[in-house]
């Protein structure tokens, strides 16, 4: 078997899926896999990996097929499984504006389907539906698997936790940066309405930099005292936070949530690494 998934992250406690306990979530991205198994029983997070891709557009049938191999466990095992699509392909709607039959139509006029399927996902958090597209391997794989499988979108995870987390705190206006590979995604909420949502490349920290004090700028928040929590891809020290907190005074990190327990294996990963990931495994 051609190999094409290489390890980038393994952190494990041992598991024993006999039970069918577990709950096994799967972010797809440009990438490559993530993934991340709960234990619903102990309410406990027990394994966190990431795969990166030795080619691109691998089928996701061949790339589950030799992630069962290399993991040697069987998504039937699992009493639930998730599937997290991490792309910028997508756009949101108010709900009561949407219409499922004309969902392909909204990506279209965006530029954003290009011959791709199309899906949704409503947000339980707030009244809009998020449109996204997905490639043409994963919705065939999806039409013929027999497993129950839900997928949804990684921003449609992000938001929804976010809103869920800090919409009955006091402070009004928080902003989120969720940093990937030369881009990151810029979620502003404002107690339990979502304010922005938008997609930026950068190349340097001062790209990096600019389109968040920009985008301050339009929407006049307040740099002095407003929070701008950072997840994802970066390190607390980096040159990036760095230059940002000369502008910004209000710089933290995403902390993890101790209502549940994590096996003391993951603890050498920061949790805001994988945030969305972690999240997408509590969805319902």
């Amino acid at each position: 078997m051609t190999s094409f998934l290489q390890p980038y992250i393994q952190a494990s406690a041992e598991i024993d899926l006999s039970k069918q306990n577990h709950k096994l979530t799967i972010q797809h991205s440009l990438d490559g896999l993530s993934i991340v198994i709960f234990d619903i029983e102990e309410q406990k997070f027990v394994s966190l990996k990431h795969y990166t891709y030795s080619e691109k557009n691998i089928s996701l049938n061949v790339l589950l097929d030799e992630l069962q191999e290399k993991e040697n466990w069987k998504l039937e095992q699992f009493a639930n499984v998730n599937l997290i699509i991490d792309n910028n392909e997508n756009t949101f709607f108010p709900a009561e504006y949407f219409q499922e039959e004309d969902k392909d139509k909204y990506l279209d006029i965006l530029n954003l389907r290009k011959e791709k399927n199309t899906r949704f996902d409503t947000l339980s958090s707030c009244r809009i539906n998020n449109v996204y597209a997905i490639e043409n391997d994963i919705e065939d794989y999806l039409s013929k698997t027999t497993l129950d499988i839900k997928l949804r979108h990684s921003s449609s995870v992000l938001i929804d936790n976010i809103l869920k987390e800090f919409s009955e705190r006091t402070q009004e206006m928080r902003v989120f940066v969720n940093v990937k590979n030369n881009s990151y995604e810029l979620t502003i909420i404002n107690k339990s309405e979502l304010v922005f949502h938008n997609y930026f490349n950068f190349n340097t920290k001062e790209d990096f930099l600019y389109f968040i004090l920009f985008t301050f700028e339009q929407l006049k928040i307040d740099n002095e005292t407003t929070p701008l929590y950072f997840m994802g891809l970066i390190e607390e020290k980096s040159p990036v936070v760095e230059l940002c907190s000369r502008y910004i005074r209000n710089i933290r990190f995403v902390k993890r949530n101790n209502d549940l327990n994590y096996a003391e294996e993951l603890s050498s990963i920061p949790y805001y690494y994988h945030h969305v990931l972690y999240s997408s495994a509590l969805c319902e």
